[in-house]
């Protein structure tokens, strides 16, 4: 007996022809792809009856044996299997999808072949590259190859100086309920967004294949004084009205750990931004460095006496000066 009416689940009638299945097939298979339904298991459900059905209606010798079984056996009962295989879904990560049979005749993985259904998911989602068989299967003979293990995805938070100069830290996955530890190398000048790749530690192959890669994707915390924009790093440092007005030699903190003794020139003005050349963030591709800019900031003590509001008053009497003149 045939397992289910796939004219009726195409919705299309017994009389149908072949443009009329690949038709409705295409509406079906669009509305219902996992792809497009993420999560949603009444669809891929769904969808594995519509490529079920078409796999066996767009096939004259399938469909032929099919009839045969409708007419004699009805439907609704012990289950279609052309050839004596069983038909089996396979979602693939990142998109996309598997097909293929894997209880043959005697046991022996088989895959059937599924006419045009590559050229029709190319047209429908952009996959141009399956082309009648899926990635992963092939061989002489029909017979399944190896098939590569999923990609898995690692949220990790870093501390700002870390991503700067690089580091190795730890981290553990769940690997068949076992927590495995895997040491995670960040390159010098990774930034939130950035991607580590770990060749081999995905989800591993079902049937022998490759396993899949780890993404480690970055997350950077940020720096209670340093800031960045793109390789340059940035610092406010405050300075004195006399360091301001005579020039002085300060010192100031880098982002490699060090203090170096920068000159602020005589006359420097609040928010004047001064270049330490090559103390940034280290290029990704190994051209060099940023820069580092120190934003001065002056400011006043906190309390003055009357004697030295006094001499403020008559240092402004002495240099008269009007900031604000062409402000309008």
């Amino acid at each position: 007996m045939a397992e289910k009416d796939y004219y009726q689940i195409l919705g299309v009638s017994p009389n149908a022809g072949e443009a009329e299945i690949k038709k409705a097939y295409r509406k079906l298979a669009k509305q219902y792809h996992p792809d497009v339904n993420k999560g949603a298991q009444a669809a891929e459900d769904k969808f594995k009856d519509i490529s079920a059905a078409y796999d066996v209606l767009s096939d004259k010798k399938k469909r032929e044996e099919y009839d045969l079984m409708r007419k004699y056996g009805g439907v609704g009962g012990g289950g279609f299997r052309p050839g004596g295989d069983s038909y089996t879904y396979r979602g693939r990560p990142g998109g996309g999808f598997d097909y293929s049979t894997f209880t043959g005749p005697g046991g022996e993985q088989v895959h059937y072949e599924f006419n045009d259904l590559g050229d029709i998911f190319g047209d429908l989602f952009g996959m141009g590259g399956v082309k009648g068989r899926p990635k992963g299967f092939g061989g002489k003979g029909g017979k399944a190859g190896p098939i590569r293990g999923a990609d898995r995805t690692y949220a990790m938070e870093i501390d700002f100086l870390d991503a700067v100069r690089g580091a190795t830290t730890k981290i553990a996955l769940d690997a068949g309920g076992k927590t495995e530890k895997i040491n995670v190398k960040i390159p010098a000048g990774v930034k939130t967004g950035s991607k580590i790749r770990l060749a081999g530690k995905g989800e591993p192959s079902p049937n022998h294949g490759p396993s899949g890669d780890l993404y480690i994707e970055i997350k950077v915390r940020t720096h209670p004084f340093f800031t960045r924009e793109d390789d340059d790093i940035y610092l406010q440092v405050p300075i004195t009205l006399e360091e301001a007005v005579n020039g002085a030699a300060i010192e100031v903190p880098t982002v490699e750990g060090t203090k170096l003794k920068m000159k602020v020139p005589a006359g420097t003005q609040s928010g004047q931004k001064l270049r330490l050349k090559g103390k940034g963030v280290p290029h990704r591709d190994g051209s060099g460095h940023g820069d580092q800019y120190v934003v001065v900031q002056i400011q006043l003590p906190p309390h003055l006496d009357k004697e030295s509001r006094n001499l403020i008053e008559e240092f402004s009497k002495r240099n008269p000066y009007h900031p604000r003149e062409k402000l309008f």
